[in-house]
């Protein structure tokens, strides 16, 4: 597997460590491996780590990263056993960590943003920026896929995926748009085509619109109906939920619970189910508001601008 130069920086990095409250001989939990930023970071510090991810090409990633020498960490995972890579979905967290003994552990990451590897070179079409099949699934195992839905579904079901999980001032005029193209010029298969849909309407909501003022239009709402058809390939907003009632079951006394959200919608599920937890007296809030990125961090790594991290500790 060849590596790309260019390196997904992890996100509140400082943060999320402290967070975690990493000690050495304990383990964690990075359901959300990615690129192995934090876990790699976990293991340096001593930790023993079960990474998980539902996109197999994130397995291999860290698998080949391990075996590049740029990459190679200083410790030795032939020695011991502290390094569990696994493909799986973090909504079946409690069965994935039981077979590989992480039942009781001091902490649970969740990363709940798109790596720039899955962006820049998976080929599946989660960026509106190439060309590329509407595919969308993280786990290329499942069935449905983006392109299923713009061709398939119902002008009500797209604007309700729409409206549901972009939150989309536009969503019926894109709906519309959407079932007229795939009527008249045949099925929308590919990322640019759908571009195309979308840039079209906009041109006659926004007529006489300076070009900068529309790019700078077209890129969120881009951004926004491609993020709403990720979500419901992948089932991802229903995940979120199992995953994190899992894991605070998984929690010893005083574990951490660590989840960085990337939009509105993501983050009110989490700050909603960590209040109820918190209410129960079964996790306590750390972060009475959610951490954000500096604006030195934001200047290096534009992705931190958006992030939000929320912590719990488990109670005693």
């Amino acid at each position: 597997m060849i590596l790309p130069t260019k390196y997904h920086l992890p996100v509140l990095l400082p943060e999320v460590l402290n967070g975690l409250k990493i000690k050495k001989g304990e383990r964690y939990i990075d359901a959300t491996l990615g690129v192995g930023g934090y876990t790699f970071e976990i293991l340096k510090w001593g930790g023993e780590v079960l990474g998980i991810d539902t996109d197999e090409d994130a397995i291999r990633y860290v698998k080949a990263k391990l075996e590049t020498p740029k990459w190679r960490p200083n410790w030795k995972l032939e020695e011991k056993k502290n390094l569990y890579l696994v493909h799986g979905n973090f909504a079946d967290l409690t069965r994935i960590a039981k077979k590989f003994g992480f039942d009781k552990v001091s902490g649970i990451l969740f990363d709940l943003g798109m790596s720039t590897y899955q962006l820049e070179h998976s080929g599946r079409g989660f960026s509106y920026m190439g060309d590329e099949p509407l595919d969308m699934r993280m786990d290329e195992r499942q069935k449905i896929t983006a392109s299923d839905i713009i061709n398939n579904y119902t002008r009500g079901e797209l604007y309700e995926i729409f409206t549901k999980f972009a939150e989309e001032l536009h969503s019926g005029a894109i709906a519309a748009a959407v079932l007229r193209t795939r009527t008249l010029k045949g099925r929308i298969e590919r990322t640019k085509t759908l571009r195309a849909v979308v840039e079209e309407v906009l041109r006659q909501v926004y007529p006489g619109i300076r070009q900068m003022e529309f790019e700078k239009v077209r890129n969120g709402t881009l951004a926004r109906i491609f993020q709403s058809l990720r979500i419901s390939v992948n089932n991802e907003i229903e995940n979120l939920k199992k995953g994190l009632v899992q894991a605070e079951k998984l929690l010893m006394q005083k574990g951490r619970l660590v989840v960085l959200s990337y939009h509105s919608l993501e983050d009110r599920v989490v700050k909603k189910i960590l209040k109820e937890s918190d209410q129960e007296e079964r996790l306590r809030i750390l972060t009475k508001r959610p951490i954000t990125a500096s604006y030195a961090e934001i200047k290096a790594n534009p992705k931190a601008r958006s992030a939000k991290l929320r912590i719990a500790e488990k109670y005693v």
